[in-house]
């Protein structure tokens, strides 16, 4: 099962790529609102199965508190951040926090979605690659 985790004030990210998703049984999309509560649920998931999308609408300091949590977490797991400042100067100090991608300017869910799938995809054949030595 792939899944991603958005943090947003409003289920707009979710909805959206929910919808993006549609029909493709193996995704699951869901929404938080709480930063603590994202994180105690991440840590309890496999790091190979999720990713997290960060919107900054939340808050910018619920997102860097996030993001230090992660840091100082045991595990590893890709972070999209979201704004729609597309001016936004943080970009290098979100980057040195583990931020993978960051999407600026309108929400664009397509693209989004799609860098979801790219992903999971890189992930896809190494453990496929383990599937066949193991036959």
């Amino acid at each position: 099962m792939r899944k991603v985790f958005v943090l947003e004030e409003r289920a707009r990210i979710v909805s959206e790529l929910q919808w993006q998703f549609e029909g493709e049984v193996d995704w699951q999309i869901r929404g938080f609102s709480a930063e603590l509560d994202l994180f105690q649920h991440v840590l309890r998931e496999n790091s190979d199965e999720f990713l997290v999308i960060l919107d900054l609408n939340a808050g910018k300091q619920v997102c860097l508190q996030f993001l230090q949590r992660f840091m100082r977490s045991r595990g590893s797991f890709p972070v999209i951040v979201f704004s729609e400042d597309p001016k936004l100067n943080l970009e290098w100090a979100l980057r040195e926090l583990g931020v993978f991608h960051l999407q600026l300017g309108s929400l664009e869910p397509e693209r989004i979605a799609k860098i979801c799938r790219w992903h999971f995809d890189l992930q896809t054949p190494e453990q496929s690659s383990h599937l066949q030595m193991d036959q």
